[in-house]
């Protein structure tokens, strides 16, 4: 009997867990921003950055421009922060408004959001 009891509530959670939402579809190129999507194109790079080392600051800054090069806002990228094994980036509008701070994953080149 017990056994049945937690068969039923299993049975009726599952039919009452909300479906996923069909607004936004998640399609390559869904939102303009990109914001977090692949962030630069070819074949090196994917999801979230880079599939290779970032080897300097310069590096890192020139890996998060291009992530935003498909926005359509002006942004100004810079490196504050260097890590053992991430840089940290902010990215400001033209009058000093902060719009994100980043970091870059050294070994990897991913970009993350931490703002």
């Amino acid at each position: 009997m017990l056994i049945r009891m937690v068969l039923m509530a299993i049975l009726a959670a599952s039919i009452l867990m909300p479906l996923p939402s069909r607004a936004q579809p998640r399609e390559p190129g869904w939102y303009e921003g990109m914001p977090y999507g692949h962030s630069c194109p070819g074949r090196h790079w994917g999801p979230y950055g880079g599939r290779r080392a970032v080897k300097n600051s310069a590096e890192a800054k020139q890996a998060i421009e291009k992530y935003f090069a498909g926005s359509s806002r002006t942004l100004q990228v810079a490196i504050t922060v260097e890590r053992r094994w991430f840089y940290i980036a902010e990215i400001t509008e033209p009058d000093g408004t902060l719009v994100d701070k980043l970091i870059i994953d050294k070994r990897t080149g991913r970009i993350r959001s931490i703002y």
